[in-house]
């Protein structure tokens, strides 16, 4: 009976170290941020589907995509959400990690100036100042608008959070902003606000994974991406509940009409595709035409290099479309 008895308590011991053992090794931390672009986040935080999947995750919130991947690249996160841009840069100076998978892409990106109302597109903005943060992606598209206008215009590098002042000042006649900046330059501006709708370009916000967790716990990466998966039937299946969601995991500092409202400027579809990976190509050729990084040119096949496919593809194949 001893015997039994001491043999029944070493099995639970060893089951409970192997428990524990597996709940270490399911830790994910998880730079995240801007729960508008991404409600699959918000959801899952919301709905508890992470501990669904067998995940501890904690989420670490970001100023901006570009701090999260530094932070990420610095061994501080395993997954992390950005646009795609920096990817790009990270992918130039061959850093460890891996794109798994498209989450959303904001369409409604615009050009914002307090000139005549008369003024509604690109070629009306000859010669005029427009300040932008140089070396980014909203760079990279205003150049590409420029040049496909057939027209100059004085490109004033500021910073992302100087450029509405900077509008209203006079300082610069246009601003070409990250979109996080569009409700204060509307607010600011009141009845000067014109906009410039921009046709060519949407943000990808892209779902990110060092090459340590990829190597250290797959089966990790797999539970966050179907945990996302889950979530993201939700959005689609019940929005008001979703934006319900993302306003109680803001902490009420919008409210769901407000999250309804801006919510329709995006598409909420994890995939991966051929265009994502042509766009980077495009930055990257972009950025290395700039001499902001010195290397060879990028080409698809060096971009597709830091896309690893088969997380979201072992999950659900109809979503990744790949040449």
């Amino acid at each position: 009976m001893h015997c039994l008895m001491k043999s029944a308590l070493l099995s639970a011991s060893l089951v409970g170290a192997a428990s524990g053992a597996w709940a270490q090794d399911m830790r994910i931390t998880f730079g995240g941020g801007a729960y508008l672009d991404i409600p699959q986040l918000s959801v899952a935080i919301d709905q508890d589907l992470f501990p669904q999947h067998g995940l501890d995750v904690n989420v670490i919130p970001f100023q901006s995509g570009r701090d999260a991947f530094e932070a990420l690249l610095g061994g501080q996160l395993d997954l992390a959400v950005m646009a795609e841009f920096p990817a790009v840069v990270g992918a130039m100076r061959a850093q460890p990690f891996k794109v798994i998978a498209e989450l959303s892409q904001y369409q409604a990106t615009r050009i914002i100036h307090a000139g005549d109302a008369g003024i509604e597109t690109v070629a009306q903005l000859e010669g005029r100042p427009i300040g932008v943060t140089a070396g980014t992606n909203v760079h990279f598209w205003l150049e590409n608008e420029l040049n496909a206008a057939g027209i100059q215009a004085e490109i004033v590098s500021v910073g992302p959070s100087d450029i509405v002042p900077a509008l209203a000042r006079g300082d610069v006649f246009a601003g070409a902003m990250f979109p996080s900046y569009y409700a204060g330059a509307r607010t600011t501006l009141g009845e000067r606000y014109q906009e410039i709708p921009i046709s060519s370009y949407n943000t990808h916000f892209i779902l990110v994974a060092s090459q340590a967790i990829i190597d250290r716990n797959p089966d990790a990466v797999s539970a966050v991406l179907s945990a996302l998966l889950e979530a993201e039937d939700a959005v689609i299946a019940d929005p008001e509940a979703s934006h319900a969601a993302v306003s109680r995991v803001l902490g009420g500092t919008l409210r769901p009409e407000d999250v309804a409202a801006a919510s329709a400027s995006y598409s909420f579809n994890i995939n991966l595709d051929s265009a994502l990976i042509e766009l980077m190509v495009d930055q990257g050729v972009w950025i290395n035409a700039r001499g902001s990084i010195r290397g060879d040119v990028p080409t698809h096949e060096s971009i597709s290099a830091y896309i690893d496919a088969g997380f979201l593809s072992a999950l659900d194949a109809g979503r990744v479309t790949l040449d």
